[in-house]
């Protein structure tokens, strides 16, 4: 009887070890998730690039439970048309500017204010010590952050020659639609601007709908649009930054142990962005400029009119408390920096 119990409880025990793999298995088997990730970046540029590789080896890491699908180049909208569609869930994901991420929270254009920060250093300073925060503030309005990463220096490109701030003033400027304090700061400054989509500025610079755009150097050489724009004036209006969010019900939804892995490949994609970035931005000037771009220097008078033309728009665009609050913080550690490395 001993023997026969024995012998009983072992084959129970290999019984239940046994369904508990093919149940283990099946489970991880059919598991998978499609992201849809929509971007400005279009195919062939670094941006897309990065992602690309990011999805490979997310399916490698997820033994292809986890498929990253790309729609690059604006096919499915500017970035505010692709942030409401993660909220109707026609899309998981965006790789976007802290244009678009302040559109889910003002308060990321607190690290693209106008003539404030100046170098990368001091970028790098400041943002250390905001990010969590900025990832917090975006976490609570329900999308987890990936990654970060730069976009470049932003500059104005223009028909004509600009090098005092009233030189743009004859020439109609597109800014980013829907990004109404902006486009209020720069008509109350008495200048023509045209809201439209990122993806409408060749078209419209071809029908000489606007005469300037301000981009970074590397997005005007990718579009091409400096082509119809070949003035840019050699001053660093703001960095312009980026990230690649998730909705974070749908990270959720992923098993936590591959949550941990992508998210760690995809820390690290944005750091290999942020280095490609930094190298590629002044190298797409010498492109151009090899193209016909006309780089025009700014003396340090038409510095200080900037800067104080700058500095008189803040009121206009620090319009929510939450914004007014990361601005202060970033101010505050902008000041430090200066303070540390003063010559």
């Amino acid at each position: 009887m001993n023997e026969k119990r024995i012998g009983g409880n072992v084959k129970d025990k290999i019984i239940i070890f046994l369904l508990s793999v093919i149940l283990a298995f099946l489970s991880k088997d059919t598991y998978s998730l499609t992201i849809k990730l929509g971007t400005l970046a279009p195919e062939g540029s670094v941006w897309y690039d990065i992602l690309r590789e990011m999805g490979e080896e997310w399916k490698k890491a997820s033994n292809g439970s986890i498929t990253l699908k790309i729609y690059a180049g604006g096919t499915v909208g500017d970035e505010s048309d692709m942030i409401r569609k993660i909220r109707i869930g026609q899309l998981h994901s965006v790789a976007v500017t802290g244009v678009g991420l302040s559109d889910i929270t003002s308060e990321v254009q607190a690290m693209q204010m106008p003539m404030m920060i100046q170098s990368y250093e001091e970028l790098d300073y400041i943002f250390d010590k905001v990010s969590k925060k900025l990832e917090d503030r975006l976490e609570k309005k329900g999308f987890k952050v990936l990654n970060w990463g730069d976009v470049g220096w932003v500059r104005f490109f223009s028909q004509k020659k600009v090098i005092y701030p009233d030189d743009l003033k004859d020439q109609s400027l597109f800014v980013w639609g829907g990004d109404t304090n902006v486009i209020s700061a720069w008509k109350d400054a008495g200048f023509k601007v045209v809201p439209l989509a990122p993806t409408d500025i060749l078209t419209s610079l071809q029908t000489k709908m606007i005469n300037a755009f301000s981009t970074t150097a590397l997005a005007a050489l990718s579009f091409q649009w400096f082509g119809l724009a070949n003035n840019m004036t050699d001053l660093r209006w703001a960095p312009l930054i980026g990230g690649t969010v998730v909705y974070l019900k749908t990270w959720e939804t992923i098993p936590k142990d591959t949550r941990t892995i992508l998210e760690e490949i995809a820390r690290k994609k944005g750091e290999t962005l942020k280095g490609k970035i930094r190298m590629l931005d002044k190298e797409a000037i010498e492109i151009m400029k090899k193209y016909g771009l006309v780089v025009n220097e700014i003396p340090k008078e038409a510095l200080d009119v900037w800067m104080s033309k700058s500095k008189a728009a803040y009121p206009r665009l620090l319009n929510t408390p939450e914004l007014k609050e990361m601005y202060e913080e970033v101010n505050k550690y902008h000041e430090e920096f200066i303070s540390k490395n003063k010559k």
